[in-house]
């Protein structure tokens, strides 16, 4: 590649990185986990970023692997620096935090250093399997309300 073809933008290098990914992505996935990816990525950007819930039908959750979920990450990632300041989240990589009591096969997208350390991990895995029991208090907390009022019949 000559020189005059290398963006000097940071953002547009990391535009640039994306699509180069992408296309990794679709030549080595199978069509469908790709096609779901992409539409799981195009929902993120709909929804203006931040965290949203998806809404899979067996078929899609079936096809929604973990290395699906990982590369979902690798790509949130991507797209995360592509903000002005924050061009540094392209070099984050994935780490598997495991399991919690009730967040299971925890995945968090860090920075290289945090990656190599099990300590900060273990934190954000018991930080986040605290946050999933809480949803679940939630979560039952509402559905008791709601069989009280008559809302309900579950």
């Amino acid at each position: 590649m000559a020189d005059a073809e290398i963006p000097e933008d940071p953002a547009a290098m990391v535009r640039a990185r994306y699509a180069l990914y992408v296309e990794t992505l679709r030549a080595r996935m199978p069509q469908a986990q790709f096609d779901l990816l992409m539409e799981v990525i195009r929902a993120y950007v709909k929804a203006g970023g931040g965290r949203f819930r998806l809404d899979l039908d067996p078929a899609e959750k079936e096809l929604f692997t973990e290395e699906v979920q990982q590369e979902l990450l690798n790509l949130l990632g991507l797209l995360g620096a592509m903000e002005r300041g924050h061009e540094d989240r392209a070099d984050h990589v994935v780490a598997r935090l495991g399991d919690g009591e009730y967040a299971k096969a925890v995945m968090s997208l860090v920075p290289p250093d945090v990656a190599d350390d099990p300590d900060k991990l273990r934190a954000m895995r018991d930080k986040l399997d605290a946050q999933q029991r809480q949803r679940q208090q939630d979560g039952q907390t509402v559905e008791g309300i709601a069989r009280a009022s008559g809302i309900s019949d579950t």
